[in-house]
């Protein structure tokens, strides 16, 4: 006779139970940084120097490389120099201005003083002529250095602007961090000629990750902008926020991209995988808690308790998992009564205490 097993006390149950379980669509693809910057050359020359290696953390303002700067350097320089010397033209214009001005004021007062005295037929017409002419003249003369003192602005306004653009020409030769990150890609060494274009360094941000996840066009309506989904990766499980749903398909699979924002405590690195679930509807179906699960390397079970407290290890087939239960494809059936406590304690033909 086969020896009995062990009385167990304690031991708590469930009744497994039909209920309707989500139908989730697995959307796989890879963890990318939300924010990835590819820094370029924008100006040909050759790379002076590289002051990062892949793998090195910056910050925001760093500089990280320095492009040959002798040519925009010469350009500022040439810049500069117009500048000064649109400022001494003006100088000079001014005085020049100012002494017209004082002229024509000087002819002005006689103009208006003869005047007087031509209406009285104290002063020959003649005479009166000449101190009209004499202040028209001056007019001129002011008009014509006011017109001067334009000319003159609007040439140092246009020597200022290509001063600035040099200046900008030259900030080019210099490739600084835009944002705080790692550096993921040196491109270039130093001594390596580079065309407007070039890449030479890529920084990600490692705050904050994306999984950016295929889905077939028939669910896309399950993802909307702001929804929570269920995301696996490497690290654990995580709730993730969907932050956009790229319109356009891809030519080749005819799947839509989705993007997932996920918690900033995922240790995630770019290039991971990742896997998020999208609920699409309802099926009926059977669950346990995990706690009921017993893991026998590759193999699932579940302790079956029947009426008489008489305990069966049942090798099951488990499905999805919703939260802290557990779907079963295979190996269970609706009514039946499962162990969910003492697990440890139990084994095949054991018995339940206290039912």
């Amino acid at each position: 006779l086969a020896e009995p097993g062990p009385v167990v006390s304690g031991v708590q149950t469930e009744i497994v139970h039909l209920e309707s379980t989500p139908q989730l669509y697995q959307a796989v693809g890879a963890i990318r940084s939300a924010s990835t910057a590819i820094l370029a050359a924008q100006l040909a020359g050759t790379v002076r120097e590289v002051r990062v290696q892949a793998g090195d953390r910056v910050k925001r303002g760093q500089l990280l490389a320095v492009l040959d700067d002798r040519g925009p350097q010469a350009q500022v320089q040439g810049a500069e120099a117009g500048v000064n010397e649109a400022i001494q033209g003006g100088a000079e214009v001014d005085q020049a201005l100012k002494a017209a001005t004082a002229d024509r004021q000087f002819a002005e007062a006689t103009l208006n003083r003869y005047k007087a005295l031509l209406a009285k037929n104290s002063l020959s017409r003649q005479e009166f002529d000449g101190a009209e002419a004499r202040y028209q003249s001056a007019l001129a003369s002011e008009r014509s250095m006011e017109a001067k003192t334009q000319q003159i602005k609007a040439r140092q306004q246009r020597a200022r602007s290509q001063r600035d653009s040099a200046q900008t020409y030259l900030s080019y030769s210099r490739i600084v961090a835009p944002i705080d990150g790692i550096v993921t890609a040196k491109s270039v060494d130093a001594g390596t000629v580079v065309m407007p274009g070039t890449p030479v360094l890529t920084v990600e941000d490692t705050a904050r990750y994306r999984l950016e996840a295929s889905l077939p066009e028939e669910y896309v309506p399950y993802a909307k902008a702001g929804d929570n989904v269920s995301v696996s990766t490497e690290h654990g499980q995580f709730e993730g926020r969907v932050a956009e749903v790229v319109p356009a398909a891809e030519v080749t699979s005819h799947t839509f991209l989705v993007k997932i924002d996920l918690p900033p405590d995922c240790n995630c690195r770019s290039g991971e995988y990742g896997q998020a679930s999208f609920p699409i509807g309802e099926t009926k179906g059977l669950a346990v808690p995990s706690s009921a699960v017993v893991d026998h390397g590759e193999l699932q079970g579940i302790f079956v308790v029947g009426a008489d407290g008489k305990v069966e290890y049942r090798l099951v087939k488990t499905g999805k998992t919703f939260g802290n239960q557990v779907e079963i494809l295979s190996g269970l059936a609706a009514g039946e009564k499962v162990a969910v406590s003492q697990i440890d304690r139990l084994r095949d033909g054991a018995r339940v205490e206290g039912l």
